[in-house]
């Protein structure tokens, strides 16, 4: 019995529809890092990597979106002296935006000024897009 039914199962599946473009762009599931905050300092480069992936270096004004299976993934985000760690779950048909921001301090420009350099602070934001 068990068995007409996983075969009833099968032919459905076999006789259903394709789903169109618009039915899967519904089930999209994705993440987009991106640097385009107006109160980013638009100096320096930031590094991040998803999961195991490449490490992609982003600049300021640029944005990546990256397409991702639904569930746990690891965002690791660095701008050469802080470190960022982000543990996120995404459903299906989620879009995660992480809207990266590198900023200066109270004393930024005078040190930046006086030594050629300064340290720049990490803020990650993270926001639903769907």
């Amino acid at each position: 019995m068990a068995r007409n039914s996983e075969v009833a199962a099968l032919r459905a599946k076999e006789s259903a529809p394709p789903l169109t473009d618009e039915a899967q762009d519904d089930l999209r599931t994705a993440v987009t890092v991106t640097r385009t905050h107006r109160k980013d300092i638009g100096i320096r480069h930031v590094v991040f990597r998803l999961d195991d992936g490449p490490k992609t270096i982003l600049q300021y004004g640029q944005s990546f979106t990256l397409d991702v299976t639904p569930g746990t993934h690891r965002l690791r985000v660095h701008n050469t002296l802080f470190i960022k760690n982000i543990q996120f779950a995404v459903e299906s048909g989620e879009h995660l935006e992480f809207m990266i921001i590198n900023r200066g301090g109270a004393w930024t420009f005078s040190l930046l000024a006086w030594l050629g350099a300064s340290p720049l602070f990490l803020t990650v934001q993270r926001r639903s897009l769907v």
